[in-house]
This record gives C-alpha cells, structure tokens and sequence, in this order.
C-alpha cells in the first residue's frame, strides 16, 4: 500500500503511517488533519496546496524530491503555499520536497526546535524563528538544500551543511556553516549579516562574501573567489587555511546554464573545476582549490566522505512504462526502482 502510495498515476494518494499501520487519504489536507503527531506523510509528486497554513503538530513529511532528472517518473513533489510550523511542530523532519513559497517556524511564545530538512529546495525566504529577542538553542540542521534567505532571527546551534544557497544569511548565533556552495549577488558585499560567533568551514564563496554587522566568526578552509571577507587583527573576525582570489569563473566545472552565478539551474555542475588555483592564506603562494577541505575532500557541497545527493533516501522510482491497454486479461506495467544505502 505504502508502494502504491508513492505512484503519482491518476488520483494522488496521501499515505500516513504509524508504525505499522497505513492510511491512504486522497487529500493532502484530510491526511494533515488525520494524522497524530509522530506519524510520517508521504506526499506524492505534484503541486499542492495545504490549508490551513499553519501546521501545529510534529511530522516526518517525505515527497519525491525536486530535481527533474531524478522525478521523470513521479513528478517533483511541490508545497505551492507558504507555510508557517508553530513551536508545537518540535522534532518534525522533510526530505525531498519542493516548497515554491515562505517557511516559517517557530511561534511568538514557542520555538520550533531538533527540526530536520534534508534535499529540499526552498524558494521564499526562510525563517527558523518567529520571535527575535534572546538566543534559543534551536538545533535546527538543513542538510543537501537549495535555498534563498536564511533567516535565523538569533536562534543558536543551528547547522546548514553540503547546501548551496542563494542569498543572505542573517541573525545565526554560535550556528556552523559547513561544505556549502554559497552564491550571492546584489548584496553590496553583504552576504552574512549579523551573525556573530559562528563558524564558516570548507565552504565555497562563488561571487559576494561580505560580512555587515557580524562579529567574532571565524573561517577555516574556504574557497572565496576574490579577497579575505576579514582583516587580521583589526578585525574580531578571524581564520586560517583559507583560499583566495580563484575568480568566479574558476569555481566551479559548468555554470553555463544560469544568466549569472548567482542563479540556480538544475543543469550546472556545481563540482569544483579541476585545475584552478588561488592564493594561499597562509604564506601567499599559489595553491589548488582541489583536496583543500580540512578533512582532506574538495570544499563545496560535493566534500565530505557523504556528499550532496539529489534524491531522498528511500527507494527511488526511475522509470515507469505501463500499457495504455490489457492484452489477454493482462496490464502490463514495468517499474524500475533504485535503493541506496542513505
């Protein structure tokens, strides 16, 4: 039944489960509202609409994913509202999911914390909290994303990994930025603003990298097209090992497909190019971008020994061929499916 459920032919079934037990819904809002917090809602691919937009229990939401050469079979799996999670959504998770409008998490009186986004794309801007004064620990971790504006309105603890984003990042407290892919224009050099005590490694700045109103972070590892975003030791801001001046057009291997480089396209190849070099922070030699993470891979999202994947975890459907009609009582119908270890 669950297998049926992610089969997007026809009518779209909304599957919930609760351990072992499977309800299928043929509206997504009628399998929001039936579902107990806990329970896992596996969306079919397609464009939805939820309402109400204010979704105050925990879930674990879980769709086809949103690169179109990885849902040819099943369609992307698209949130076309704007959302807001209340402090009552604690502990909830998405993958794979194509959100078109705002996110909202967190309310007035309440955080929303221990929440998990992996290889989603969120379009809107996207707010972790609702309040702005104190600094909550929100253990809040956004992992193989493609996203715009990150606002963390001075929630802490925060980790965005193996990501690649697409505008500014504000407000983050004592937050980690790590192996991502961040390209950033029309931001007169202002790409983290106000953040103070975080920590940026091995990620790639492809175009603007300026810090505004950001104090005591430091930078280890990183790639940055042009100059240092700091100036030792007149400024708090510091670091070391970092790589500088490569040029945005000695980034990455194939960004051919986007007007600038700080437009996404499912068609760029955000690897980083092979022979391109920079300036060594350290003694100001000439050195390869290549192997130059701290854990000895590339900085960027395609670093780490667990890289960036574009498709959800679960087994993936990559080809669908059923016949338009039965031949001897019999409906063909060949389905291929691939698993993978995460």
């Amino acid at each position: 039944m669950l297998f049926l459920g992610f089969l997007s032919w026809g009518q779209a079934q909304f599957v919930v489960q609760n351990g072992a037990k499977t309800e299928v819904y043929n509206n997504i809002n009628t399998a929001i509202t039936n579902a107990v917090a806990g329970d896992t809602l596996y969306i079919p691919g397609g464009g939805f609409s939820i309402s109400p937009a204010t979704i105050t229990k925990t879930l674990h939401w879980v769709g086809h994913g949103h690169y179109p050469s990885e849902t040819g079979a099943t369609m992307q799996t698209r949130i076309t509202n704007a959302l807001t999670f209340t402090g009552a959504c604690d502990n909830s998770s998405f993958e794979g999911i194509f959100f078109t409008s705002n996110l909202n998490f967190g309310s007035s009186d309440d955080e929303a914390e221990n929440i998990k986004m992996k290889r989603c794309r969120v379009i809107g801007n996207f707010s972790l909290r609702a309040a702005t004064s104190g600094t909550p620990d929100l253990n809040f971790h956004i992992s193989e994303c493609v996203v715009q504006q990150l606002f963390a309105n001075n929630g802490s603890n925060c980790l965005v990994e193996k990501s690649i984003i697409f505008s500014y990042m504000n407000s983050f407290v004592q937050s980690r930025f790590s192996h991502n892919s961040i390209n950033v224009g029309n931001t007169s050099n202002r790409v983290v603003y106000d953040c103070t005590n975080c920590v940026f490694d091995d990620n790639v700045w492809s175009n603007e990298w300026g810090l505004y109103h950001s104090t005591s972070n430091t930078f280890y590892n990183n790639i940055f097209q042009s100059s240092l975003p700091y100036t030792p030791p007149s400024d708090s801001n510091s670091g070391s090992n970092n790589i500088y001046n490569v040029g945005s057009a000695n980034i990455y291997t194939d960004i051919s497909h986007s007007a600038t480089i700080y437009a996404f396209s499912y068609d760029n190849d955000y690897h980083l190019k092979t022979g391109s070099t920079g300036t060594a922070e350290s003694d100001g030699s000439t050195v390869s971008i290549i192997g130059a993470a701290s854990d000895g891979t590339n900085a960027g999202i395609y670093g780490t020994t667990t890289p960036y994947k574009t498709i959800p975890y679960y087994p993936h459907i990559n080809t669908a061929d059923i016949a338009t009609k039965a031949t001897n009582d019999q409906l063909g119908v060949n389905i291929n499916a691939e698993a993978q270890n995460r």
